[in-house]
């Protein structure tokens, strides 16, 4: 009798071992789905958190608890937004993805001790996204070129108090030469530095992702109109220098001020008094190009350059961005009040343009200087020549070289492109 019960005492520890082990196992596979699923829930949600975006970030948690091994959609609980059922600190917010993963664990040992068959194991998880200021003030995409970021011939690239990333994986993703100096507060590289810098560097770094990835870029979406990233449309300008089907550079001279919307053909201004008035400007074909001598201002001003794609002509072609010569320039984009979207963004290149932007000739004394906001071209090289302040500038570019004395003076605040991250928050 008495072996009975330490046997039947000996079972029921196996089998409260086994079980554990069991519902421990589950519920961790039950944490790790719920996570991913929220995580990538929470990626889907930064291109847009409207209805249409919200659900297919459901569907992408779906599809992420499948692929941690939750073969049954029964078994996962997606909202986005968080319901009221949810317990989440983010219900009913747009930018939030809440994920409940429930397994069932069949029980062994202990269903011979008890009428309990099995038991459920429950793990929660709530992704979001968070926008904040861009923290880099330049950062080059290219992933092998050596001199990605290239300071040359006693030249000096100094940005105060900003960080500056390289994501080429070569010895020499950044090279200084003949004297060259490179003044900012933190360089981090991928692959290593050739010269000498006074920033606090880190090489090894792991590649650093396009910070504005998901901003959808404006579209022509027909002969007369462009739709932006946040729905509104434009039209063609009434000061373009030519159509969609015969696009013309426009070259105003004189006292002039243009006006916002397509300039099939691009912008060529090389004298005159030239008044931008506030909005959106998009270069399809062309580029857009500043010499001479010319007087020109903008405030809350954004340039976007693509192609026509309505003209075989050359003239429909991807243009550069080019200022230079001794203009007097005062150029600053939409602050991100002003505009909600592209907010900080001066030059916008398009993805597939790899002209270069050159900015040369900086003749600004004042920490000021002529250009202010951010420069994005992920595919094309950001030249800088000459000497004096540039301005308030931040780079997003597939390459850079320096060659002149050029000063970035301090980010405006409010002038600082917003970027969108994704992660858990609960």
């Amino acid at each position: 009798m008495l072996v009975a019960v330490m046997l039947l005492a000996v079972i029921a520890i196996l089998g409260l071992v086994v079980d554990s082990g069991l519902v421990h196992a589950a519920r961790r596979q039950a944490r790790r789905a719920a996570d991913a699923a929220a995580q990538a829930g929470a990626y889907a949600l930064c291109s847009g958190t409207n209805a249409t975006y919200r659900t297919n970030a459901t569907a992408v948690a779906y599809l992420y608890a499948n692929l941690n091994g939750i073969n049954t959609n029964a078994n996962v609980v997606v909202q986005a937004p968080p319901g009221a059922t949810s317990g989440s600190v983010y219900t009913g917010s747009n930018g939030y993805i809440f994920v409940q993963v429930t397994l069932p664990v069949n029980t062994t040992f202990m269903r011979l001790l008890t009428t309990q068959r099995t038991v459920n194991v429950t793990a929660a998880a709530t992704g979001g996204v968070k926008v904040g200021p861009c923290p880099l003030t330049i950062l080059v995409f290219h992933p092998t070129e050596s001199g990605a970021l290239s300071v040359k011939g006693g030249a000096v690239l100094e940005i105060s108090g900003g960080a500056i990333g390289v994501n080429s994986s070569s010895d020499t993703a950044v090279v200084l030469t003949g004297g060259a100096t490179l003044t900012c507060a933190t360089l981090n590289v991928v692959g290593d530095v050739s010269g000498t810098t006074t920033a606090t560097v880190h090489t090894g770094v792991p590649a650093m992702a396009d910070p504005f990835g998901h901003l959808v870029a404006p579209v022509l979406t027909s002969s007369t109109t462009v739709t932006y990233g946040d729905g509104a449309t434009g039209s063609t300008s009434p000061d373009s220098g030519g159509t969609a089907g015969s696009p013309a550079i426009a070259s105003p001279s004189g006292i002039t001020t243009l006006r916002p919307g397509i300039y099939w053909g691009g912008i060529k201004i090389t004298g005159g008094d030239v008044t931008f008035q506030p909005g959106r400007y998009v270069m399809a074909g062309g580029g857009f190009e500043v010499g001479g001598s010319p007087t020109i201002f903008g405030t809350n001003v954004f340039f976007y350059n693509t192609r026509d794609p309505y003209s075989g002509s050359s003239a429909a072609d991807y243009g550069k961005i080019s200022v230079s010569g001794s203009s007097t320039v005062i150029l600053k984009s939409p602050t991100t009040t002003a505009d909600s979207t592209y907010g900080g963004f001066l030059f916008f290149s398009d993805r597939a343009n790899s002209q270069d932007v050159n900015v040369s000739g900086g003749s600004s004394s004042s920490s000021a200087g002529p250009l202010t906001g951010f420069i994005y071209a992920a595919a094309g090289e950001f030249k800088v020549t000459g000497s004096g302040y540039l301005g308030g500038l931040g780079a997003v570019v597939r390459e850079m070289q320096v060659s002149g004395n050029a000063k970035f003076s301090a980010l405006e605040i409010g002038r600082v492109p917003s970027v969108t991250t994704a992660g858990l928050t609960e």
